[in-house]
């Protein structure tokens, strides 16, 4: 009975993730969108195995230029660049969803990186989505260090709210977002079918053996 549950499960999941494949093609590519703007106007945009959703109320600065990379399958970064001239002191917050579309995988580690050659400004992300609960980011001066950084996830959905704030006559040139994903180690349809005839197996060679 819980071979067949196992099995059940397993389609329903394989069923789901079909699903989430189809609706997933339905968003543009990230590689078409470089402003702030731009991804405003998509709502959502797709990145390898990822969905990043635009969630904020106004688009920051329609030309501002946002750049999403991934320079490994399992790293996923989106950078901000050129909100700031560094004239006039400056508040900017944006809000999005990063989401894991593949059932096998999951964010596993998150990273919080400010270009700030100059004092006088601050970082802050405070981040829900994660089994473990809410967490908070920082990025003071430019100085990234334990508080920019967050090990240890288990999310599939991660929803990221974000204030940049720079004082008169600092420059904060960029932000970035890096997710780090992890593969599930957990057994495959394909797998359980074996497991399951190989238990039907057994229980046929038990039975022979109290026969004879």
């Amino acid at each position: 009975m819980n071979v067949r549950k196992c099995l059940v499960t397993a389609a329903a999941a394989l069923a789901i993730s079909l699903g989430a494949g189809q609706a997933s093609a339905q968003a543009v590519s990230c590689a078409t969108i470089n402003t702030i703007g731009g991804w405003a106007a998509a709502g959502s945009c797709i990145q390898g195995d990822k969905i990043w959703t635009y969630t904020s109320s106004d688009n920051l600065g329609a030309l501002v230029q946002v750049i999403f990379s991934s320079g490994d399958p399992l790293e996923h970064t989106m950078q901000i660049v050129g909100f700031d001239d560094g004239l006039l002191p400056g508040v900017w917050n944006i809000k999005y969803d990063i989401a894991v579309v593949d059932p096998d995988f999951y964010i596993a580690a998150m990273f919080a990186g400010a270009d700030q050659p100059v004092d006088s400004s601050l970082l802050a992300k405070t981040v829900v989505g994660d089994a473990g609960g809410p967490f908070a980011l920082a990025v003071v001066n430019g100085v990234e260090n334990a508080a920019s950084f967050k090990l240890g996830l288990n999310a599939t959905l991660l929803t990221v709210d974000e204030t940049f704030s720079v004082a008169a006559g600092g420059i904060l040139l960029s932000v970035s977002n890096t997710y780090i994903q992890q593969e599930r180690l957990l057994p495959t349809p394909g797998t359980l079918v074996l497991l399951a005839m190989g238990l039907g197996a057994l229980g046929v060679s038990r039975r022979n053996r109290k026969l004879s």
